[in-house]
């Protein structure tokens, strides 16, 4: 199978990114490195994730966002294949290896994701969470070169969003995707966290996504034109 590389954007994740991690580590095909990010933390986190094993790279930066931090991690990935978990999701063991089987039976797709589903923290996953379809950070497994393609990951306003004007991105580019019908990974709800939280800044983010989206029609019916991404003017 072909080799990949796991990227993970980190943001003082010390209470979760040893399940992660270990998730990660344990899988039935095993990563040839993993890449974790540390966007800024202010504890643990990359102290932890170099202890981890031998395997893991710690690259630091200054807090940017989870989108800055996976272009950073994708930028000094080595592999042809990228993965990508958020610091607290959790893959299941076969993940890899059900996405790579895929992959190399119909090289017309250049990403794959699969379905998720939700436990609560500090509560052991019974399997009857809530299960979730669509392509996230935590499931996407992507052809390097095809991201780069794509172009980086802009973190809008509210950090909110930046995965689903990526992956606008990836269409509009002709790429194609698809989605096993499998769980493959579980999602970490988290009372209080980024992905929890609604208020005005992740409003403006998702309107900045869908402001990026229209854009992109009228180009493409007007001529065709690299994608454009979100305008600056809507980065806060």
């Amino acid at each position: 199978m072909s080799a990949y590389s796991v990227v993970i954007p980190a943001y003082n994740a010390r209470r979760t990114l040893h399940e992660t991690l270990a998730s990660v580590l344990g899988q039935s095909v095993p990563p040839a490195e993993v890449i974790v990010v540390d966007d800024g933390s202010t504890d643990e986190t990359a102290a932890l994730a170099q202890a981890a094993s031998t395997l893991i790279r710690v690259v630091r930066q200054d807090n940017a966002g989870p989108g800055a931090a996976t272009n950073r991690g994708v930028r000094a990935a080595q592999s042809p294949w990228i993965a990508m978990s958020d610091a607290d999701d959790i893959w299941l063991p076969r993940k890899m290896e059900r996405q790579l089987e895929l992959l190399a039976a119909q090289p017309q797709f250049t990403l794959v994701s699969a379905k998720m589903r939700q436990f609560r923290h500090g509560e052991s996953d019974d399997g009857r969470g809530e299960v979730r379809s669509g392509p996230t950070r935590s499931t996407l497994v992507v052809r390097r070169d095809v991201f780069l393609d794509v172009g980086d990951v802009v973190d809008p306003p509210g950090m909110c969003g930046e995965m689903v004007d990526w992956l606008a991105r990836f269409r509009h580019r002709g790429h194609l995707m698809c989605e096993l019908d499998e769980v493959l990974a579980l999602r970490r709800v988290i009372a209080g966290s980024l992905s929890q939280r609604v208020n005005e800044r992740h409003g403006q983010g998702f309107l900045a996504v869908a402001h990026a989206a229209l854009l992109r029609q009228r180009a493409a019916k007007s001529r065709p034109v690299s994608a454009p991404s979100i305008p600056v003017s809507h980065i806060g």
